[in-house]
C-alpha cells in the first residue's frame, strides 16, 4: 500500500516532500483538474452517423454529441408496435366471445398475455434506441475526440474524454500538520507555470486520508473570480500566505499552530 501511495503521488506529478522543506517555503507543487471529467463509450454496435463536436469545442448539457445508425432497431420497433395492435384486437375479439361463453377464460388469459409479451417487446425496443444517441451528461468541452464519422465502433468502445472546466480545481498536498489551522475556506494562492500569473483560491475540501509514509494530505481548492485562460492540466505551485488566519499570529512558514493574541 505505501509503495502504490509513492507511485501514485509521483505520477500524478506532486513532489513527494518532508514536512520541514515544506513548511519552510510554504509553496507546494499545485495542479488543476476538471470538476467534472468522463470518457463517453458505445452502449451498443453501430456505425457513427452524426459526431457533432470536435477537441476543443465546447457544449451545454443535453446537447446531442453522437449518434448511430439505427435503421435496424427502429424497424424492430415498428414491427413490435404492429404486433402488439394485432394481440389488442385477438384480445378485444376474444373478450366478447367470452362474454357469450364461446370461448373459455383460459384463452382469453392467454390472448392477454400476448398483449403484455408484445408490449414488453416494445418497451424493450425502446430502451434499445434509447443507446443511439449520446447527449452530453453536463456542460462543458471536449478533451479529445477518440472515433471519427462513420466509423464503426463495438459496444464499450470510447467515443469522447469530456471535461467540465466551469470552475477548475486545484489539487494539493500539503503536510498532515498543516490540519491544525487549514480549514474549508482558507485563501491562498495558485502560480501557474504556462500562464505565469497568479491566481485567487480557496480550500474547497480536505482529503479523507493522510499518507502515513510522506505525512501528507490531499487537499482540494477552487480558482475564485474570473479566470478564462485556465485549462485543466496546468499546473504550478500553491502559495500559502504567511498568516494562518487573519487574527491569529502564527506563521505558516514555521510549520507550527498559530499563536493566540495574549493582552
Amino acid at each position: 500500500m505505501r509503495t502504490f501511495l509513492r507511485l501514485l503521488i509521483c505520477a500524478t506529478g506532486f513532489s513527494v516532500f518532508n514536512t520541514a522543506y515544506a513548511a519552510e517555503s510554504a509553496e507546494i507543487r499545485a495542479q488543476l483538474n476538471a470538476q467534472h471529467s468522463s470518457i463517453l463509450s458505445s452502449e451498443m454496435a453501430a456505425k457513427i452517423v452524426q459526431l457533432n463536436v470536435q477537441e476543443g469545442e465546447r457544449f451545454k448539457q443535453g446537447d446531442l454529441l453522437v449518434a448511430f445508425n439505427c435503421a435496424e432497431q427502429q424497424a424492430q420497433l415498428k414491427k413490435a408496435q404492429a404486433v402488439v395492435q394485432a394481440a389488442e384486437k385477438t384480445y378485444e375479439v376474444n373478450s366478447r366471445l367470452t362474454k357469450l361463453n364461446s370461448m373459455s377464460p383460459l384463452e382469453l388469459e392467454m390472448a392477454a398475455a400476448e398483449v403484455a409479451k408484445a408490449k414488453a417487446d416494445i418497451a424493450l425496443m425502446g430502451a434499445v434506441l434509447q443507446k443511439c444517441a449520446i447527449a452530453a451528461p453536463f456542460s462543458g468541452r471536449v478533451a479529445e475526440r477518440l472515433v471519427q464519422r462513420y466509423q464503426y465502433v463495438k459496444a464499450g468502445d470510447p467515443i469522447l474524454d469530456i471535461l467540465d472546466d466551469s470552475q477548475l480545481e486545484v489539487t494539493v498536498l500539503v503536510p498532515s500538520s498543516w490540519l491544525k489551522w487549514l480549514k474549508p475556506g482558507y485563501e491562498f494562492k495558485v502560480f501557474l507555470e504556462e500562464t505565469q500569473r497568479e491566481y485567487p483560491a480557496k480550500v474547497k475540501m480536505l482529503g479523507a486520508r493522510i499518507d502515513a509514509v510522506s505525512q501528507s494530505i490531499k487537499i482540494t481548492g477552487v480558482i475564485t473570480g474570473k479566470a478564462d485562460d485556465l485549462l485543466a492540466g496546468m499546473s504550478g505551485r500553491a502559495i500559502f500566505p504567511a498568516a494562518a488566519t487573519a487574527k491569529d499570529g502564527g506563521s505558516v512558514a514555521s510549520g507550527t499552530e498559530p499563536t493566540a493574541k495574549h493582552d
